[in-house]
């Protein structure tokens, strides 16, 4: 069987699309044409249109693609192992571009500053998730680590391996903050429960807690001055 066609036409569709990615970007492409440019990565020859077809279906869309664990990404026909823990790598790697980009650039001198550092990296984050923010001699952010996945008032934080990974980043002080997906930043009774216990905690590692915040669709939050911030004001 002749299969010189379906080649040209193959190798003719990702043309378009690298042509498409460089005249006006990957926002211009479409969900799936962003998975089949993935695929791309583990997947010299062969169509990915089909393959990006049954990613999304399974998983309904490019981010729960991202967050999927390997194996079952493995269970989509034509996605083996190279390609599934390829896929997985991606939101680790955007993480450290991240860390590296935004605690060179971003001061923690105003709330606008924290707010515009901790905002892009929840947006990672489909889900609920706290985010301890590391602060240097001059004021700046050194790093992030997300400490848990899930609410403030469910996150468990190890002291000494806490303690040590302050340590590590030479901080003087620590942000706290967790984000409401699709939800207002006022936080709830137990978001105050939660930040009583944790400032506790950091008080007796000897840990300078600058604040702990809240990022909303509708802002920010200080538990340190009791407000709420507007995204329009910030």
């Amino acid at each position: 069987m002749d299969n010189t066609k379906d080649v040209h036409e193959h190798n003719g569709h990702r043309k378009r699309l690298r042509n498409l990615i460089d005249t006006a970007g990957l926002e211009a492409l479409s969900e799936v044409q962003v998975v089949e440019q993935i695929l791309t990565m583990t997947h010299a020859r062969c169509d990915t249109n089909v393959i990006a077809h049954k990613l999304l279906n399974e998983f309904g869309s490019l981010s729960k693609i991202l967050d999927a664990d390997p194996y079952d990404l493995m269970n989509v026909g034509g996605v083996g192992e190279v390609t599934a823990k390829t896929i997985t790598y991606l939101p680790q790697i955007f993480d450290l571009y991240l860390k590296d980009k935004n605690s060179k650039k971003f001061s923690c001198k105003t709330y606008k500053d924290i707010y515009d550092f901790f905002n892009p990296i929840f947006e990672m984050y489909a889900s609920e998730c706290v985010i301890v923010g590391f602060i240097s001699n001059n004021n700046t952010f050194s790093g992030y680590k997300k400490l848990s996945d899930g609410e403030l008032c469910e996150v468990k934080i190890n002291k000494i391996e806490f303690s040590k990974t302050i340590l590590r980043h030479k901080a003087k002080a620590v942000m706290i903050a967790h984000n409401h997906p699709l939800g207002k930043a006022t936080p709830s009774p137990k978001d105050y429960d939660a930040n009583e216990r944790i400032a506790v905690m950091l008080e007796t590692l000897g840990i300078i807690m600058i604040d702990n915040v809240i990022i909303g669709e509708d802002g920010l939050f200080s538990f340190k001055n009791n407000i709420l911030f507007p995204k329009d004001n910030l």
